[in-house]
């Protein structure tokens, strides 16, 4: 009976670790004064879109820009950018990432505080499904 509970005890406690490790290892974000740079892997093909809800950007003003920086592409029509919620909801205007050009697009419902990821999209007329995209991005105007 003492083996029993002792099992028990060791199971509840492996699970409370568990959990605590999974929240602390969420995201990573960095200010929105400095670019935070993320890869996006096999993004859809026709105006597909691919989330990164890891690597995040918490607003550091009230301005209303984002800037999106490409600095690798494999699509042969571009790409598009935009800010999102953890829950992917979108929270800017799309913006075309040409190669290492600073881009900035439009906010919506953005606060100073918050966390912002990014979404990144193929071309309507991009045949592969395979591209990637590796950029840097702020939920603030740093052009």
């Amino acid at each position: 009976m003492k083996t029993k509970k002792k099992m028990v005890a060791l199971g509840m406690s492996l699970l409370v670790l568990c959990g605590v490790i999974s929240t602390v290892s969420a995201s990573v974000y960095v200010s929105g004064t400095q670019y935070q740079t993320v890869t996006h892997k096999d993004i859809p093909a026709w105006a597909g879109e691919h989330y990164d809800t890891y690597y995040g950007s918490k607003k550091a003003t009230t301005g209303d820009f984002a800037t999106f920086k490409k600095t690798h592409g494999d699509a042969a029509l571009g790409n598009f950018a935009e800010l999102v919620s953890s829950s992917k909801a979108s929270k800017s205007r799309f913006v075309g990432i040409p190669l290492n050009s600073a881009q900035l697009a439009t906010e919506y419902g953005c606060s100073k505080g918050s966390i912002y990821y990014s979404g990144v999209t193929s071309h309507d007329f991009e045949p592969s499904n395979s591209c990637d995209v590796t950029m840097k991005f702020s939920a603030d105007n740093l052009k």
